[in-house]
């Protein structure tokens, strides 16, 4: 039986689902200046933050510091309003954004990052609230900073790091661990039989695996190449790939091995898919992507930051269809989530693009719709 609350919630997420901005705003947005931009936000419901704001920010400074806050707003919205096991699983989901926080400040801190730069790139949106964010931007020393988290959940990935805390490569070994634990734990409570957790299982599955290709690339393309135990400590356990597979992949040094290799990946058709729409090219096939991934591999080049948009948008596709064949779900609620976190960026992008006098055509790269 799906309680009344569930129902009541989900419809809810469904309806402000509908409410984030459409293709047809952002064309509209884009064709606006900054104070226009700011006026415009200024008039919406979930922007109400523009006006808070007004009298200490300005131009893209403003929609950047109010549509973080707004994004903060809404995710703990999302938790007061989910019941049970939605609140419950909601929660771990936005776990990613205190790793983010945390991490941003260890960074901020060693690297003498003026505080209000680092509290411009904070969102309040998990468990560490903004008041324990300010109290840890107040600290000067690394490992001040993971002394004072020692009642974080997610501590236990931390306390080895106390003492080299802000050596070389230590904060992208922390950062691993962090989201290693963070997708073990999302994965335990998603299997847990809830309503639509299975789906939510698959769809985690799969977002390993792009973080694993990801890292995968961030790693061959790195100017100093890494051993297979830095591959090993990167790679996230728990994704539809084996981590053999990309073991396997990583040491390939010929095209036609590493083509056969990468066709027995999931993330081929993925891949696929998403140049056939971005190219609008109906022929693209998975072989094509394939190649496509193997010329730049060659190079030691990254995918170009359009290709990476696109999985973006075929990954969020994925989740939209999910949650409308699990309406009363925790689907519709991460949806919901995931497009808003989306929207912020959008927005951001735009401010940004706009103050740096960037084309249109330029900024629009950056859109993920």
């Amino acid at each position: 039986m799906i309680s009344p609350s569930c129902i009541y919630a989900c419809t809810r997420f469904r309806v402000r689902r509908t409410k984030l901005l459409s293709r047809e705003a952002y064309l509209r947005i884009m064709r606006m200046s900054i104070p226009e931009v700011v006026t415009h936000l200024g008039r919406q419901e979930d922007y109400q933050e523009i006006m808070d704001l007004a009298g200490d920010f300005s131009g893209a400074q403003l929609i950047e510091e109010a549509v973080n806050r707004s994004l903060a707003r809404s995710f703990r919205s999302a938790m007061a309003i989910a019941p049970g096991d939605l609140h419950t699983l909601t929660g771990e989901y936005l776990a990613r954004w205190d790793i983010a926080n945390v991490m941003a400040i260890l960074r901020g801190t060693v690297h003498d990052v003026p505080r209000r730069q680092i509290r411009d790139l904070l969102i309040p949106a998990g468990e560490l609230d903004s008041a324990l964010l300010d109290r840890l931007l107040d600290l000067t020393g690394c490992g001040d900073v993971l002394e004072s988290l020692q009642d974080w959940r997610l501590y236990p990935a931390l306390a080895e790091y106390y003492r080299i805390c802000g050596e070389k490569g230590v904060f992208a070994r922390i950062e691993d661990e962090l989201y290693q634990q963070y997708y073990a734990g999302l994965l335990g409570l998603a299997a847990s039989g809830c309503s639509g957790c299975q789906e939510l299982i698959a769809y985690l599955r799969f977002e390993i695996d792009i973080t694993n290709m990801k890292n995968l690339l961030r790693l061959h393309c790195a100017k100093e190449a890494c051993d297979i135990t830095v591959v090993d400590r990167t790679m996230i356990p728990g994704g539809n790939i084996p981590l053999a597979l990309f073991r396997r992949l990583y040491g390939i040094g010929t095209e036609e091995e590493f083509i056969s290799v990468f066709l027995q990946m999931a993330i081929a058709p993925v891949l696929a898919r998403a140049v056939r729409e971005l190219r609008q090219d109906p022929n693209f096939s998975s072989t094509d992507a394939a190649e496509l991934v193997w010329r730049r591999w060659h190079q030691h080049l990254r995918p170009v930051h359009e290709l990476e948009m696109a999985i973006t948008r075929v990954r969020l596709q994925q989740m939209d269809s999910l949650s409308r064949r699990h309406p009363f779900s925790v689907l519709p609620v991460l949806a919901y989530l995931e497009r808003k976190r989306y929207e912020v960026a959008n927005l951001r992008a735009i401010a940004r693009g706009k103050a740096f006098g960037l084309p249109a055509d330029r900024i629009w790269q950056y859109i993920v719709m």
